[in-house]
């Protein structure tokens, strides 16, 4: 009931919102930085192949970022001794008529190619079916969610897979008309002191990532899987005089306590602890007003050190 619950609501929450709100973007730097986070630790090996010529993209820099996370994610878990993963960008003309779901144009085509145990050709043809997974613990919502954000951007995505030999997933997105405004990247904030942080979620390959981004900002770090182990240990670090200085929250966790409902479990006991939201779920209500909902920041997904920097700061700083 609970996981149905759960999966219900991710599902609702990709399907009927999260529009993109498209700027002009330098689709190179966005997929290097994700791919370079989400390899991090990782025995895979990872090719760029960049046209020298790319042209700029109309998109949601943070869509686009997730769908490239959760694709270089799913190559990595294929490939668990270690492979190849080769990520091209190019520049593509459409006429039309020759892709059916495409307006001819100018796009730019990622390719995102990885020599893992690849996909069998019974589920090829589901792998974007919400609900459908092979994996144990998955909620097959991650696949779904990639199609869904690329469609909402009038783009395409396409997959071919032999099995033994890879995977390539291949995404057409809009070009933009123009080169983006220069502008300095913001430098991460410093770290202002360091933190005690209880990280929780369900997804192994985002715990790995989490744990190293926090620990390079000068945080000590304990990642959980799952509800009932994050109020375990929360209890056993005050028990043993130790306790967490802030809590970070996967909203949604398949067949077990998700993070508003940790929260709510651990401010009956401890009314005093930080609580920090995650999810790649932007228009989930407890997002757009996390305040109302007990959290004191949120830091959305795909992650970057910028936002782990300013709202850890913020959080921290409101210890007594």
């Amino acid at each position: 009931m609970l996981r149905a619950r759960d999966l219900t609501q991710q599902l609702l929450t990709f399907a009927k919102g999260g529009n993109p709100l498209r700027t002009t973007v330098l689709l190179q730097d966005v997929v290097r930085e994700v791919a370079e986070f989400a390899l991090h630790g990782s025995k895979t090996c990872c090719e760029y192949r960049i046209a020298d010529d790319l042209r700029p993209a109309n998109v949601d820099k943070g869509q686009i970022g997730q769908v490239v996370q959760n694709l270089v994610i799913n190559a990595v878990q294929s490939m668990q001794e270690g492979g190849r993963l080769v990520i091209a960008l190019s520049n593509e003309q459409i006429a039309d008529g020759e892709r059916h779901s495409l307006s001819g144009g100018a796009y730019l085509k990622i390719a995102i190619s990885d020599t893992g145990t690849g996909i069998a050709p019974e589920h090829l043809r589901h792998i974007f079916d919400p609900y459908f997974t092979t994996k144990a613990h998955g909620s097959g919502l991650g696949l779904a969610t990639v199609y869904s954000i690329v469609r909402k951007h009038q783009g395409d995505i396409a997959v071919e897979s032999v099995v033994g030999q890879g995977t390539t997933f291949q995404i057409w997105l809009p070009a933009a008309a123009s080169m983006p405004a220069s502008s300095e990247a913001p430098a991460p904030a410093p770290v202002a002191t360091q933190g005690r942080i209880l990280f929780m979620d369900d997804e192994e390959p985002i715990r790995r990532l989490a744990t190293a981004l926090l620990k390079r900002m000068g945080h000590l770090v304990h990642a959980v899987g799952e509800g009932e182990s994050a109020v375990a240990e929360y209890e056993r670090g005050v028990e043993s005089g130790a306790p967490y200085d802030v809590v970070i929250l996967d909203l949604t966790v398949p067949g077990g306590l998700g993070g508003l409902d940790v929260l709510r479990t651990l401010r009956k006991r401890y009314p005093e602890v930080l609580a920090i939201v995650s999810s790649g779920y932007s228009s989930d209500p407890v997002l757009a007003d996390y305040c109302s909902f007990g959290f004191q920041g949120m830091i959305p997904k795909p992650y970057k050190l910028e936002d782990f920097a300013r709202v850890l700061n913020e959080v921290l700083g409101q210890r007594k």
